[in-house]
């Protein structure tokens, strides 16, 4: 017989329950960033290019220079923490997959249509 405290870390549909809460999170998080961007895009809001910061700001040589490296560097990061948040997504579906059965499965596919395969 297991103990209360035991069974509420040891049963599995409280760690499938945890890891779709995860899921969706990634999943909102997700779809409200390209919600924003696309927002963006569609009121035709861009970043300053390279020659209208250096002309805005009146950089030095040396000011721009960093600058730009530090903007190539931000840009990296984001694109970074981008693929890493899919991994994330993917790994979890696929652990949750493990303790589907086929038919939930499909269902669930229904339901987190976003989701990367």
């Amino acid at each position: 017989m297991v103990r209360e405290e035991e069974a509420s870390w040891s049963d599995p549909r409280v760690l499938v329950t945890l890891v779709l809460i995860f899921i969706c999170g990634v999943a909102a998080g997700t779809a409200g960033t390209r919600t924003y961007y696309h927002h963006l895009k569609a009121h035709k809001v861009a970043a300053p290019n390279v020659q209208q910061l250096k002309e805005k700001l009146k950089l030095t040589p040396d000011q721009e220079k960093i600058v730009m490296r530090e903007l190539d560097d931000y840009g990296k990061y984001y694109q970074n923490i981008e693929e890493q948040r899919e991994d994330v997504a993917r790994l979890g579906k696929q652990r949750i997959f493990e303790v589907l059965t086929p038919e939930q499965q499909k269902k669930f596919e229904e339901v987190f249509p976003q989701l990367p395969h």
